[in-house]
């Protein structure tokens, strides 16, 4: 996917989301603000699947495009068995960042409603800093 079709990619994955909901049916879903901005950042995370197998994914920040909201990463998977390298996968991984009024804006031209935002899966509270989970919850309207 490019970043410039993402806007259309990710509009159309939400509004899937609404058609896919009866009247009245509730979407809820998180959203996090971009914090860590920093180009060429390395970061390592490691999941072990079984006993035997890890996953490590290792990503690198590339591009950061403020106007129009979005970054690049490349994403290095690695998994092992037993400490032996089995699978080695590498992905280009665009991520799109919307602000908590653009994104409750968007859910209102799709069609949903009673919208309320919660930080930190606080029900309702707004959130006030910049780290924290924010949680929309809508209902859709199909009246």
């Amino acid at each position: 996917m490019s970043c410039s079709n993402s806007f259309a990619f990710f509009y159309y994955n939400i509004w899937n989301f609404y058609q896919h909901l009866s009247n009245g049916g509730k979407l809820i879903i998180d959203i996090f603000l971009q914090t860590d901005l920093t180009k060429d950042k390395v970061s390592t995370r490691t999941c072990e699947t079984s006993k035997s197998d890890m996953i490590i994914l290792e990503s690198k920040l590339v591009k950061v495009d403020y106007i129009n909201q979005y970054t690049i990463s490349h994403h290095r998977y690695v998994k092992r068995r037993n400490g032996n390298l089995i699978q080695t996968e590498l992905e280009q991984f665009p991520l799109r960042w919307y602000g908590i009024e653009e994104f409750k804006m968007l859910l209102e031209q799709i069609g949903f409603e009673d919208i309320v935002i919660s930080a930190d899966y606080q029900y309702g509270k707004y959130p006030t800093e910049p780290n924290q989970t924010i949680t929309f919850e809508a209902v859709a309207n199909k009246k």
